[in-house]
């Protein structure tokens, strides 16, 4: 069903494209454009605070970037000197992610899957240490938790999946703006609501989740959490302006770090970052 190409990608057949691969397919050349301001460095830089504690002491050991998107949490896990396989549902943001790779160390540490989520048959199992599924790519799937039982056969025993998620309370917000009751109350029943993108053909169902109802997935795909952090506490995509200067940055991300790890805060968040280690 897939080949591995010399210069390190594999890739699968060819099928009609689903509304999510449209929608990335489209984006891909300017994806990292979208998310390159101050608040998004911001961010960036929380995300990568979390996630370094959990990094493999081990140089030598393989890691994923599922839902790679262009790259940008693939190529800082290759620039620490990782193994890193790219994963992504959209051929055209595994292509971009690719390029975005230029030294041939790095390209030599690197291997590129299009693929969904939902079957990650083309990855060899119990291998990876580390699996990041950084950007909602699960939430993104038609069965979530098929797509984290994949990610668990591609992990290790005791390997970790770090994963953001959109946080359903958080996103009840939106019905509210919209002063929608009916819609309110179906999306709180399912938790799904959809991709708001003008092109109806590239719009995509989203599932949102609740900390609880995440700690269950996880659990039935064989995980056990060990931490939930809410991204952001503090209201900063509204205030870029605060966040221009780094020492401005620095002080305000040292207030939300603090913030971010209280479980009474988390209702607050647009999204929610997990680590979870397979059991």
């Amino acid at each position: 069903m897939f080949r591995f190409l010399d210069f390190g990608f594999l890739f699968m057949p060819r099928h009609r494209r689903t509304p999510t691969q449209r929608y990335h397919d489209r984006i891909a050349p300017k994806y990292e454009a979208i998310y390159d301001d101050a608040y998004w460095q911001w961010h960036d830089a929380l995300t990568w605070d979390y996630l370094k504690k959990h990094l493999p002491s081990n140089l030598s050991s393989a890691v994923a970037d599922l839902g790679c998107g262009s790259g940008k949490w693939g190529r800082k896990l290759l620039k620490s000197g990782y193994h890193v396989t790219f994963v992504d549902v959209s051929a055209k943001m595994v292509d971009e992610a690719r390029k975005q790779v230029t030294a041939e160390a790095e390209q030599n540490r690197s291997v590129y899957l299009q693929a969904d989520l939902m079957d990650l048959s083309a990855l060899p199992q119990n291998h990876f240490t580390l699996a990041v599924a950084l950007g909602e790519p699960i939430g993104c799937t038609s069965d979530p938790l098929r797509a984290t039982r994949e990610i668990a056969k591609s992990l290790a025993p005791g390997g970790l999946a770090v994963a953001t998620f959109d946080n359903r309370i958080a996103c009840a917000n939106h019905f509210v703006e919209k002063g929608d009751a009916d819609e309110l109350e179906k999306f709180l029943r399912t938790g799904k609501t959809t991709w708001l993108t003008r092109d109806p053909s590239e719009q995509f169902e989203i599932m949102t989740f609740e900390p609880q109802g995440l700690t269950k997935m996880f659990a039935a795909a064989g995980f056990e959490v060990l931490e939930m952090l809410g991204k952001t506490v503090l209201p900063m995509r509204k205030y870029r302006e605060l966040l221009e200067e780094p020492a401005d940055r620095r002080r305000w991300a040292d207030i939300e770090k603090k913030l971010a790890r209280d479980p009474a805060n988390l209702a607050r968040c647009a999204h929610l970052q997990l680590t979870a280690r397979k059991v």
